[in-house]
């Protein structure tokens, strides 16, 4: 193992070793040890970036050309949520970048910059399944009230509150055939979205943390 090798060299250092640079070993190896599972996530991270960049690409060109324009408001709730989306994935990679920093001082920086990962995942998970539902629901209320055969359908007054919205959604769907599947299937959304999400997540990210706070606690071991 290769713990077992860090514990031998340790062993075999002399006073002198001891002194501040004459770690240089035991910290080159457990460098490269935090950078096998820093360049998985990094690499699952430019997946994710590719796929939500030609996924949302496709979903706002859909809704802005193939209906003339219609449902302009779900390809701009789209573009808001893949911009937002963006955002957080290029700082997560920067902080994956700076984990990979050859000149940086190994522990110290690890851990700190292991628990600001774990806050972005964290984030990441929390903010994928609120928006998941609240995307969902907005968008399903754009395109029925904006369907020509919902054209009889008053808009809905954004600006009278939350209890005036729900009030004015019940007196306009309870008679659409949709409603109940609608809401059926968005409540299936979420629930899914949840499992989908906790299960890609540890997968993408999750163990290579769980790793890398293995190596930490070595690194604590062997010193």
């Amino acid at each position: 193992m290769e713990l077992d090798s860090l514990k031998d060299i340790w062993k075999e250092l002399d006073e002198d070793d001891l002194r501040p640079g004459g770690n240089e070993e035991i910290l080159s190896m457990l460098h490269k040890r935090s950078r096998s599972p820093v360049a998985k996530m990094k690499r699952n991270l430019y997946w994710e970036m590719g796929g939500l960049v030609v996924c949302y690409s496709l979903a706002i060109w859909y809704y802005i050309f193939s209906w003339q324009g219609r449902y302009w408001e779900v390809a701009l709730l789209l573009f808001l949520i893949g911009a937002f989306a963006l955002f957080y994935y290029l700082r997560k990679r920067k902080l994956l970048n700076e984990m990979q920093c050859v000149a940086c001082e190994v522990r110290s920086n690890l851990r700190r910059q292991l628990s600001t990962l774990e806050k972005y995942v964290n984030f990441y998970f929390v903010s994928t399944i609120l928006l998941t539902p609240a995307a969902y629901f907005a968008a399903g209320l754009i395109v029925f009230f904006k369907t020509p055969e919902n054209s009889h359908a008053k808009p809905l007054d954004f600006f009278g509150g939350a209890s005036d919205v729900a009030i004015q959604i019940s007196e306009q769907l309870p008679n659409q055939r949709f409603f109940i599947t609608f809401v059926v299937l968005g409540v299936m959304i979420s629930i899914g979205a949840y499992f989908l999400v906790r299960w890609a997540i540890d997968r993408m990210y999750g163990q290579h943390i769980q790793k890398l706070k293995e190596l930490v606690r070595q690194m604590e071991e062997v010193e």
